[in-house]
């Protein structure tokens, strides 16, 4: 007699079971696209705060980078001389891309057009042409920082806006995207365009799927019941 309860039983644990898969199943591809969305908003969040985007604006760094180019940069990274660094400026009040020249406590001297640090000349072989200025001589102090074009003769820089100090230098230039990866702004636009994009989409999927996935969970539901019934009284049938 105890038989057919056994086997009614057994029934409904498994249509239960059906129905946790079916749902499992239907959730598990909208989770995985979220979880994959929010992964890729964290990834670009961490590249931006800790390898900033420059754009080069205008000739002052010719021929080393040309205007358009994309440069990314390394935050916290230990500054040499003949670096080239992402700073900005109070006194422009923007942003600018120069090559470090002096370090802290290093004497600078311009005389009869070179450049002289701690009374030895540069070479410098990155400068787009033959420098025409004026003579000057500072030491710098102990968080300040020298810098120049390498266009010397269409550059503002530390012979205008003075040396640099270190809290204005946002990172060093470690790839030219353009360049070494043909990336532009034109690329880096429309991917702004996508994230935007893609941003959207994950918003109304979320309010979208906050009202219809429970829909669609009480038609299982209601589905896996009348199945269970169905099941049920088969089962009493069969006895």
């Amino acid at each position: 007699m105890n038989e057919p309860d056994n086997i009614s039983g057994e029934k409904l644990s498994s249509a239960e079971t059906d129905n946790k898969n079916k749902k499992e199943k239907h959730f598990s591809l909208a989770d995985t696209l979220q979880f994959l969305f929010l992964l890729a908003v964290i990834a670009l969040i961490i590249f931006i705060r800790q390898m900033p985007l420059f754009t080069v604006d205008g000739h002052s760094m010719d021929h080393t980078y040309s205007h358009g180019d994309l440069l990314v940069g390394e935050k916290n990274a230990d500054i040499k001389a003949g670096d080239i660094l992402i700073i900005y400026s109070d006194v422009l009040s923007e942003r600018i891309v120069k090559r470090c020249i002096g370090l802290p406590g290093d004497k600078v001297e311009i005389r009869d057009n070179t450049v002289y640090v701690n009374g030895k000349a540069l070479k410098e072989d990155y400068i787009a042409e033959p420098m025409i200025t004026e003579d000057l001589s500072i030491t710098l102090a102990d968080d300040e920082y020298f810098v120049m074009g390498d266009n010397r003769n269409d550059s503002t820089d530390s012979r205008e806006i003075g040396p640099i100090p270190k809290n204005k230098i946002q990172a060093k230039v470690s790839h030219n995207l353009t360049k070494e990866y043909h990336i532009t702004t034109a690329h880096l636009k429309w991917f702004k365009r996508i994230i935007i994009i893609a941003a959207a989409c994950y918003i109304i999927f979320t309010i979208l799927g906050s009202f219809l996935f429970p829909l669609f969970r009480r038609k299982d539901e209601k589905g896996s019941d009348s199945a269970t019934e169905e099941d049920t009284y088969s089962g009493e049938d069969s006895e």
